[in-house]
């Protein structure tokens, strides 16, 4: 047999690998392929855009994961969890633990899901790729979790927090959407919107931040896991393209998905915001400015640009998104410490360099709407917990806390009536979502009512049990434990405090 050249042995690695069933009629094996009306005459000549081979994958893999663990030792065997210049930095990373690990494992459920139901050979390969991609970043995440166990709050009971804890809601909400809908459709909301489009607000802003504060460890993990999403951003691109030359008549189908997971991965990534302008005490970027990079310009005015060709338009609700990023942080800031009392990373009082970093940044909206919220907290740190738990809205499962932009003294909260039933909302694009599809959000699970009909027991301690974590837990930064064992570790280590705190 001749020996293969490159083409021919790409395809025989991964492209003809597929095969039509003999006993069995098509549509059995792929039932949902058409159930979404999108029209595929000749899928077999996409391509996927790296060509990647599963001994390429395995290799490129390898020579990542022999790197970060070599950082993560060095950085653990030096104490680094104490050379970060402030410890709350630490409560940020237990938010990303809850809202963004528990999504990199769905994640790779997901592209299992679309590579079981989309026949076409080189998607099927790229999805398969990535379900691994997601489950490494996944591990070494928890990996990192793990080693902060020893030292924080929080972590002990992971796995029963990450399954229980109200916050949790948010990414299950999403992910639980895209697994119960089409398989193009869940190609749109996870390869597109939420890689294509978000990924680099996630990670590059954060890892930066967790190098600028001495969190050498993290910032590995982020530049490992943003080494995979260039890949999977190409994936999503190519893939809606594949859709859109196809046939004219899946237009309308893929800018209805566009329409609706731009805005769920928006909401998701709300919680990103604040990661990125508050809990670092170093920023190398605000999330306004992050926005404005990665997501203005590089999606809605470049990318779209190139999709009009298609009759493509930008996602609706775009210019909403566009108008909050002077508010999206200090509004999630704010819910966070309404409920930092239920929640298992702190919120902080606020620094005189947090002010100032803030103010210099967002000076039309943050000494105007949000400082005079988050000073109340300087006198007490429960000043501003709210009392109750909060109402939720009914798609993203964020409380309906958001401001409108257009006018930041009133609330954006929506209503919306189905069955006898009255449902809220955040804002008008979750409403719009909910309206497309009320029997699919009329199924959310609300804490409040949970905790009403005694699923987290009768008492308050019987919550906390539930969520993995106690009470101690929770609340304040600057006047918790976790504070007071990480200033004795530095002066064991006889290193000075590189940042003054005030109370």
């Amino acid at each position: 047999m001749a020996k293969l050249g490159t083409t021919g042995r790409y395809r025989a690695l991964t492209r003809d690998l597929m095969w039509d069933p003999k006993s069995v009629d098509w549509k059995q094996v792929y039932p949902l392929v058409e159930a979404e009306g999108i029209i595929l005459k000749d899928p077999s000549r996409w391509e996927d855009p790296f060509r990647m081979t599963f001994n390429q994958y395995v290799k490129i893999q390898a020579e990542k994961e022999h790197l970060h663990h070599a950082i993560r030792h060095a950085f653990e065997a030096h104490h680094g969890h104490a050379r970060v210049v402030d410890s709350r930095w630490f409560e940020g990373v237990k938010a990303f633990a809850v809202a963004v690990q528990p999504a990199e494992y769905q994640a790779h459920r997901l592209m299992a899901y679309i590579g079981r139901n989309i026949p076409v050979e080189a998607i099927r390969f790229a999805t398969f790729n990535q379900a691994l991609d997601e489950l490494r970043h996944a591990q070494i995440e928890i990996k990192h979790y793990a080693y902060l166990s020893r030292y924080y709050d929080g972590f002990h009971a992971y796995a029963k927090t990450n399954e229980n804890l109200w916050f949790n809601t948010v990414p299950k909400s999403f992910f639980d959407d895209a697994l119960t809908a089409g398989p193009f459709e869940a190609l749109i909301a996870i390869a597109f919107s939420f890689e294509y489009v978000f990924t680099n607000i996630l990670f590059l802003p954060f890892a930066a931040s967790a190098a600028a504060v001495g969190d050498e460890h993290f910032a590995s993990v982020g530049k490992s896991v943003q080494s995979d999403e260039s890949r999977h951003m190409a994936l999503g691109m190519s893939a809606m393209k594949m859709l859109l030359e196809e046939d004219d008549r899946n237009v309308p189908i893929v800018q209805r998905y566009l329409d609706k997971w731009y805005w769920r991965a928006y909401r998701l990534f709300s919680v990103v915001a604040t990661l990125v302008d508050y809990y670092p005490r170093v920023r190398p970027i605000s999330w306004k400015k992050a926005f404005e990079m990665y997501v203005e310009e590089q999606v809605l005015h470049g990318l779209f640009k190139d999709l009009e060709k298609y009759g493509i338009r930008p996602p609706r609700n775009f210019e909403d998104s566009i108008k909050e990023k002077e508010h999206y942080s200090h509004v999630t800031m704010r819910i966070l410490d309404h409920a930092k009392q239920v929640n298992y990373f702190r919120g902080f009082k606020l620094q005189p360099d947090d002010y100032e970093w803030l103010h210099n940044e967002y000076p039309n909206t943050f000494d105007r709407y949000y400082a005079p919220f988050f000073r109340k907290m300087d006198d007490h740190v429960l000043a501003v917990a709210s009392p109750g738990l909060p109402a939720v809205c009914a798609v993203c499962q964020i409380p309906t806390e958001f401001p409108n932009p257009d006018n930041p003294s009133e609330m954006w909260t929506q209503y919306a009536e189905h069955k006898g039933k009255t449902y809220q909302f955040c804002s008008p694009g979750c409403k719009t979502i909910f309206l497309e599809e009320p029997e699919k959000y009329i199924q959310f699970w609300w804490p409040a009512e949970s905790y009403l009909s005694g699923e987290f027991g009768s008492t308050l301690e019987d919550m906390f049990e539930y969520f993995g974590f106690t009470p101690e837990e929770t609340n304040e930064h600057y006047s918790s434990r976790d504070y007071y064992r990480w200033i004795r570790y530095r002066e064991a280590l006889g290193l000075d405090r590189s940042f003054q705190v005030n109370g």
